[in-house]
């Protein structure tokens, strides 16, 4: 099974996402996006709690990834998406 998301080496392109040791790439291309409040689940971006005021994005993954779903803070998902797969 390949993996959902990928470590990179640090370059201009790789932006870091602050609390987070490495960036991550998505592998994956996405099924569907949603957004909306946050409802407390924990970003994959930054490992941090996505709080009722702050914007969440939920992405739903295709079968046979490691997650089903993935959920960021506005800015988090920015960067991902800016990695490569949106």
């Amino acid at each position: 099974m390949e993996p959902l998301l990928q470590a990179v080496s640090e370059t201009s392109e790789n932006v870091d996402v602050p609390g987070r040791s490495s960036p991550l790439m998505p592998t994956r291309r996405p099924l569907r996006t949603w957004a909306g409040h946050g409802t407390g689940a924990i970003c994959n971006g930054c490992g941090g709690a996505i709080e009722p005021h702050q914007i969440e994005y939920e992405i739903e993954m295709p079968q046979g990834s490691d997650a089903p779903s993935l959920h960021f803070h506005f800015a988090c998902y920015r960067d991902w998406t800016a990695r490569g797969i949106r």
